[in-house]
């Protein structure tokens, strides 16, 4: 029996699970994040933990991000200086049978007017995307067309569209969760792994004019978590008006997360930190009010 059937017994417990992957991805230990998905996929050993394991990060990637750089160096308003992306599926194909289903991108660009991207680290990025009240910048992206696409995901993303157990009722307070029902919720963050980790892949090889910061996350898609990408450590270029003076660069906190892909000097992480932080979770992640595409694009 996989672990996760007794941790996903209860809700309480599915739901403290989840708080600490989202706060992995919220952290940027993306690395962390993959190598204990990695771990317990291995250890279910189905059919479709398999097909996540062959559909590894090297297989994914974004195309259009020239088209993207372009649009931000050429924009004549106010500079752009954050930019919100997302997949999604299409709703009125979900039961569409012996189809491939191939997620398409949602892409926001902002400027400084509404919120002040350029002065924001990460963290308070993603605190933006789970206020209530939704995002300071919402309704207020620019009128700019730039079609991204997301390579790679069409295989993992039709099997959990078609997957036969989405739900798990706890009703008669079950031992254990259903083993279908593991494999449906790591299949999942694993798709979440490769799309996150596709857009790390990208800003860390073309990096946005400006280091504009990418706040990526997935629409109507469990388990809908968002990550910061394209900030680094160090002095990020100040956006400056053509009408004013030469302004200092800004100092991102000594804290930030590194988004470039490094060589790691620790040895693999076993996940065992993954396991450790669920087990001293004492409450559940709240539920979010709020939609994704809400919260991330202000919409909906």
């Amino acid at each position: 029996m996989h672990e996760l059937q007794t941790q996903f017994a209860t809700q309480a417990g599915e739901d403290a699970w989840n708080a600490v992957m989202h706060e992995h991805f919220h952290s940027g230990e993306l690395g962390d994040a993959q190598a204990y998905l990695v771990s317990q996929l291995e250890a279910l050993g189905t059919e479709l933990a398999t097909r996540c394991l062959i559909d590894d990060p090297d297989r994914v990637s974004i195309t259009g991000w020239s088209e993207l750089i372009e649009a931000i160096e050429l924009h004549e308003g106010e500079p752009i200086t954050g930019v919100a992306l997302a997949i999604a599926n299409e709703a009125d194909r979900a039961f569409e049978k012996g189809q491939v289903h191939h997620p398409y991108m949602l892409l926001g660009l902002y400027s400084d007017e509404p919120f002040a991207f350029s002065k924001a680290d990460s963290k308070t990025l993603v605190e933006q995307t789970l206020s209530e009240d939704g995002p300071a910048w919402a309704g207020y992206d620019e009128d700019i067309e730039v079609f991204l696409e997301c390579e790679g995901l069409s295989a993992i993303n039709t099997a959990l569209v078609h997957h036969k157990e989405r739900h798990f009722f706890r009703d008669d307070a079950p031992e254990h969760a259903p083993a279908r029902y593991v494999e449906y919720v790591l299949a999942c963050w694993w798709r979440a792994l490769l799309f996150h980790r596709a857009v790390e892949k990208i800003c860390a090889q073309r990096p946005l004019p400006h280091n504009v910061p990418v706040l990526a996350g997935m629409v109507d898609m469990k388990p809908e978590v968002v990550a910061v990408h394209g900030m680094v450590e160090g002095e990020r270029p100040a956006v400056r008006d053509e009408n004013e003076g030469p302004q200092m660069a800004e100092m991102l906190p000594a804290s930030m997360i590194t988004r470039r892909e490094v060589e790691e000097v620790k040895e693999p992480p076993t996940g065992v930190d993954l396991r450790r932080r669920v087990a001293e979770s004492a409450e559940p992640e709240e539920p979010v009010k709020k939609s994704l595409m809400a919260r991330l694009f202000g919409r909906g």
